[in-house]
């Protein structure tokens, strides 16, 4: 079974115009991925990536661009690149659900108003890390995948399939329709420990934004609400922080087993 998820003309845009990656980790990821439609590399003569031993090996494959330090800063003034820029096209996600009808432990993640474009690019490293197989995030009130998102992901975005739902809730709620466990990221006075929650099985795990946590819409499709409790004076963690541990703790009950 497929899930039909119609896309935004914003998002449509994004999927398919010019991109850039900037960053030795991210760069390579991209080139060895064989994924998207390499555009140019362009490489400062002498930069660390200028002396990456991967970089000859790819020359006969892509159009490289070598520039001088006049030249590059001109071009790419802003942010750090590690001395490497590539500049692509393709689909960065899709928005057709697979069918995972037939697989007995896959866990998703559903972002649900995640604005930040840096929290946004570290839950996908830390997804990738921890072995998800997917995120999932809406088309509105969401971070759109930009610069940023690719560049702190660390190459990440390559391996890790998104799928960006027109209606969150409705998504996970085939999910649910379909076998999938909802499991919340929520302080509340009804949520188990983090470390006390089953995460094996076919698992969403759902976590929203630092300033308004998840939506009641969304929240009403959880089975299971998990809480992280403080005990410090700070009152939350950064939520790619609360993250890494949910899908680390995810990964320690599934290795026990």
């Amino acid at each position: 079974m497929y899930f039909n998820i119609d896309c935004s003309n914003h998002m449509k845009n994004s999927n398919n115009k010019n991109l850039i990656c900037k960053g030795i980790n991210s760069a390579f990821a991209l080139l060895e991925s064989n994924r998207f439609n390499i555009i140019n590399i362009y490489v400062l003569i002498g930069g660390r990536a200028d002396k990456e031993n991967r970089l000859k090996d790819l020359k006969n494959k892509y159009s490289v661009s070598h520039l001088n330090k006049d030249q590059y800063y001109r071009k790419f003034s802003e942010g750090r690149t590690q001395g490497i820029v590539v500049e692509f096209s393709g689909k960065l996600f899709e928005n057709i659900l697979p069918d995972f009808n037939d697989v007995s432990d896959v866990c998703f993640l559903a972002l649900d108003q995640i604005e930040d474009p840096q929290n946004f690019g570290q839950i996908i490293r830390t997804a990738d890390c921890a072995g998800v197989d997917g995120i999932i995030f809406p088309q509105h009130n969401s971070a759109p995948i930009t610069q940023t998102v690719l560049q702190v992901s660390q190459g990440a975005f390559v391996n890790m399939p998104l799928y960006q739902l027109t209606n969150l809730s409705q998504g996970i709620n085939e999910l649910k329709d379909n076998g999938f466990w909802i499991i919340g990221l929520e302080n509340s006075i009804d949520s188990k420990l983090w470390h006390e929650v089953d995460y094996s099985g076919k698992t969403v795990i759902v976590v929203g934004s630092e300033g308004r946590g998840i939506r009641q819409k969304t929240m009403n499709n959880c089975d299971f609400k998990a809480t992280i409790p403080m005990r410090g004076k700070t009152s939350s963690l950064n939520v790619s922080a609360a993250v890494s541990a949910i899908l680390f703790e995810r990964q320690r009950q599934l290795n026990k087993e």
